[in-house]
């Protein structure tokens, strides 16, 4: 960091997509904005399926000739073995807004970050602080002063004035693994459950191919997850990560969660520290994108209860979808993780917000 204390009207801990985008529209509304991110977009990232409809926000955003530069892997559908034993198919070609992208994380984390400086913002990076209030009003974080704070940081989220909680809907536990030379001739999506859980599998830029295994967290702690085994009970999984070798591997967090306080005096939240979605979603990076520029415009031109309201809205109706897609699946109930979901319970389930 830099041996003098500069000052924003804007800090924004965070340059994932949400926090990213929020710096990039404050930063095109003249706002002087510090945009903190911890690493140097160099080890590995996940989320990296993005749905047809990212493409009219790309746009809309400006983004998508810097997006198109990135020669990212169409997406041209879904099979999903969820419920029964036949897989189902969703084809994007009839949709309005064509193809989705199976991206490269790091690079595209990078371009938003780039454009976010394009747009006027300044950038640091290798940046991991907690904030602290400092007298007169406002923040310091990252040896940098700023008059309001965003909290970008993810699903743990920054404890700020000591408010930080979640409510929790569902946790789950990622086993994601990286490999090369899997088959790679069909580019959709696969995502197909087992008795302890569900694969996601996708295909990525370099050949490469992602696949994550969701798990309850007790099941991993108590029992076990041995992959072999889940691999037994996923056919179209199996078949494509048959010929693959390891690159890398890494366990994650991935709970359903919204914060109970979203905004305070001099501060809101964005992207996953506001609200985390199940990755079966499929529309986190969407959701970063859409609620990182609705916090933009709450910042500058006021309206945080709306902007607070929206999250927890969609939030709300993303658990209740959820909720019945993980209730179709019938042919797990004698298993720990199947019993133990949301789904398994009933879609009426507790208030939550």
């Amino acid at each position: 960091m830099r041996g003098t204390i500069e000052y924003f009207d804007v800090a924004v801990a965070g340059g994932g997509p949400s926090g990213a985008v929020t710096a990039l529209c404050l930063a095109r509304r003249g706002l002087r904005v510090a945009l903190l991110e911890a690493s140097r977009f160099g080890g590995d990232r996940y989320g990296e399926t993005l749905p047809p409809e990212i493409n009219p926000v790309l746009r809309e955003l400006g983004l998508w000739d810097a997006f198109s530069a990135l020669d990212s892997v169409p997406a041209p559908g879904i099979v999903s073995a969820w419920g029964a034993n036949s897989p189902a198919e969703q084809d994007f070609i009839s949709n309005a807004h064509g193809w989705g992208w199976h991206i490269d994380r790091n690079r595209f984390d990078a371009m938003l970050c780039r454009e976010a400086v394009v747009a006027g913002a300044t950038v640091f990076l290798d940046c991991v602080a907690q904030p602290s209030r400092i007298s007169g009003g406002g923040w310091r974080i990252g040896g940098v002063n700023a008059a309001f704070l965003v909290d970008a940081s993810g699903h743990t989220g920054l404890r700020v004035d000591e408010e930080h909680a979640h409510e929790t809907d569902d946790r789950l536990l990622a086993i994601a693994v990286r490999l090369s030379g899997a088959q790679s001739s069909d580019l959709r999506t696969i995502v197909e459950t087992t008795p302890q859980g569900w694969w996601y599998t996708a295909p990525i830029p370099n050949g490469q191919t992602i696949a994550m295994f969701f798990t309850d967290p007790e099941v991993y702690a108590n029992e076990g997850i041995v992959l072999g085994e889940q691999l037994e009970h996923a056919p179209l999984t199996a078949h494509r990560l048959q010929s693959g070798t390891m690159l890398s591997s890494r366990v994650l967090h991935a709970p359903s969660a919204c914060r109970l306080k979203m905004f305070g005096d001099g501060w809101t939240a964005v992207g996953d520290s506001a609200s985390a979605y199940d990755p079966l979603s499929g529309r986190g990076i969407l959701k970063a994108f859409r609620h990182g520029a609705a916090a933009a415009d709450a910042i500058t031109a006021g309206g945080m209860d709306e902007y607070g309201a929206r999250v927890r809205r969609e939030f709300k109706e993303y658990v209740r979808q959820r909720r019945m897609h993980y209730a179709s699946e019938q042919r797990w109930q004698e298993s720990i993780f199947w019993r133990k979901r949301p789904g398994a319970r009933g879609i009426e389930g507790k208030n939550l917000l």
